[in-house]
C-alpha cells in the first residue's frame, strides 16, 4: 500500500467506530485533497487487495451554500462515486490497535465496531423476554407470534432504559428463538447486553417454513404492511365483543390481565402458570352468574328452577350455567372445552409442586393454541346469538 492508501483505510475505521456505515470515495478526496477520480481508483486499489468491499457507480446529490450570497439558496451538483466498507480484518486491525479496545466496551458495541452490519440478526433463547415480564412496572411488551418491542416506563430507573425490536422464529427443533438486530442491541446498556449475550444462540437452525418470522422480516427489512398475529390480545378483543355484544349485562367480568402472557422460559411449570393467568380472564370467576341468568331467561325462557341442580340441590356453577347456555345455543362446549384443558392446567399450577425441568417442546406455541381455541369458542357462542 501506499501512504494515501494507507490514511484512507485508517479514516474509514475511524469513521465506522463513531458510524457503522460506508464512507463515500468523494468524502475521502475533500479530506485528502484529492479529486474525486483520484480517489474513485485508490477504492478500487484497495478492493482488489481484499481491504474492503465497495458499491460502485452511486449516484448522490451533493448540496452546498454560499454564506456570502444566501439568496443564491442551494447549489446541487450530482456525483458518481464509490462507497467503501472497510474489511473486518483491517477494522480489527485498527480496533485492537486503539484505545478502543482498552475500554471494556460491551459485547455488541465491540461487534459493530469489529464489522457487523447493524441490521444484521442475532438470535436468542425465549428465555431472554422472562426478565421484562417478570416486571411490569417496569417494562412495556408489545408481543405477538412474530415478535414485538420491549420499552422502558417512566417508572424504570436510569439503569433500566431500554428499547429493542424484536421477532420470533421457530428453530428446526421445534423452540422458538427471540432475534434483534445488532444496532438496537449496541444501544442498551452494558448490564442489559451481557443479559442478552448470555442468552444468544451461536449457530440456530431456523425453520424457513415459520410464516410468522417471514411477516418479521417483511416489515423489518422490506416496510411491508403485515399484522403480526397477537393470540392473547385476539382473545381479549373477542371478549370485549362479547360483552358489546350482550350490553348491558357484560358476560365476563374481566377483560384485562396484566400479569397474563406467553410462557416464554419453555417449562411445564411456566405454561401452567400462565394458563392460570389465563383463566382469570375467561375462566368461572370471570363469568357473569347474573349475566349468565338472564340471557337464560330472556332468551330461552328458563325459570329459577333451571339453576339448581336436580340431584343435589345447589345452584348452578358458572361453568354449569355456560354450559346450559351453550347448549341451548347449540353450540356445546364452545368454549367450556377449552376451558376445561385450561382449568386442568391451572389446578397443576396452584395445587402441586412442578419441577422447573427445561424441555424441547415449544410451550408458547401451545399457549398460543389455547388462547385460540377460547377466542373461538367466545366467537362460536356470540354468532350462535347473532342468528
Amino acid at each position: 500500500m501506499n501512504e494515501i492508501q494507507k490514511s484512507i483505510l485508517s479514516e474509514c475505521a475511524a469513521r465506522w467506530f463513531n458510524n457503522p456505515a460506508g464512507i463515500t470515495a468523494s468524502d475521502l478526496a475533500r479530506k485528502f485533497g484529492i479529486s474525486n477520480e483520484a480517489a474513485r481508483k485508490e477504492v478500487e486499489l484497495l478492493c482488489e487487495a481484499g481491504y474492503g468491499k465497495m458499491n460502485r457507480d452511486a449516484d448522490f446529490t451533493e448540496l452546498s451554500f454560499d454564506v456570502k450570497n444566501p439568496q443564491a439558496g442551494f447549489i446541487s451538483n450530482p456525483i458518481t462515486t464509490h462507497v467503501f466498507f472497510p474489511s473486518e480484518q483491517v477494522l480489527a486491525d485498527a480496533f485492537y490497535g486503539s484505545k478502543l479496545s482498552r475500554q471494556n466496551l460491551p459485547e455488541y458495541v465491540v461487534r459493530l465496531h469489529l464489522g457487523a452490519h447493524q441490521y444484521g440478526l442475532v438470535f436468542f433463547s425465549e428465555e431472554v423476554l422472562s426478565r421484562y415480564y417478570e416486571h411490569p412496572e417496569f417494562y412495556e411488551i408489545e408481543d405477538s407470534l412474530s415478535g414485538g418491542s420491549i420499552a422502558t416506563t417512566s417508572e424504570a430507573g436510569e439503569d433500566r432504559h431500554l428499547y429493542v425490536r424484536y421477532g420470533k422464529c421457530r428453530l428446526n427443533t421445534g423452540r422458538i428463538a427471540v432475534s434483534a438486530v445488532h444496532k438496537d442491541l449496541a444501544h442498551m446498556g452494558a448490564s442489559e447486553q451481557r443479559y442478552w449475550h448470555a442468552h444468544e444462540i451461536s449457530a440456530p437452525s431456523l425453520d424457513r417454513t415459520d410464516d410468522n418470522f417471514q411477516r418479521f422480516l417483511d416489515r423489518t427489512y422490506e416496510g411491508a404492511w403485515v399484522e403480526y398475529s397477537d393470540p392473547i390480545r385476539n382473545l381479549l378483543t373477542e371478549v370485549v365483543g362479547a360483552n358489546s355484544d350482550l350490553n348491558p349485562l357484560p358476560l365476563f367480568t374481566r377483560t384485562e390481565n396484566v400479569h397474563l402472557r406467553m410462557p416464554v422460559e419453555q417449562t411445564y411449570k411456566s405454561y401452567c402458570d400462565c394458563a392460570s393467568e389465563l383463566y382469570k380472564v375467561v375462566g368461572p370467576d370471570a363469568l357473569s352468574q347474573p349475566a349468565l341468568k338472564a340471557l337464560l331467561r330472556d332468551r330461552f325462557g328458563l325459570t329459577q328452577e333451571r339453576f339448581v341442580h336436580a340431584e343435589s340441590k345447589r345452584p348452578l356453577s358458572s361453568l354449569q350455567l355456560l354450559g346450559l347456555l351453550e347448549s341451548n345455543l347449540g353450540v356445546p362446549d364452545a368454549l367450556n372445552g377449552p376451558l376445561k384443558e385450561v382449568a386442568k392446567l391451572r389446578i397443576e399450577a396452584d395445587h402441586k409442586i412442578l419441577e422447573p425441568q427445561v424441555s424441547n417442546r415449544s410451550y408458547s406455541s401451545d399457549f398460543a393454541k389455547l388462547c385460540s381455541e377460547l377466542k373461538n369458542g367466545i366467537a362460536k357462542i356470540r354468532s350462535a346469538f347473532a342468528r
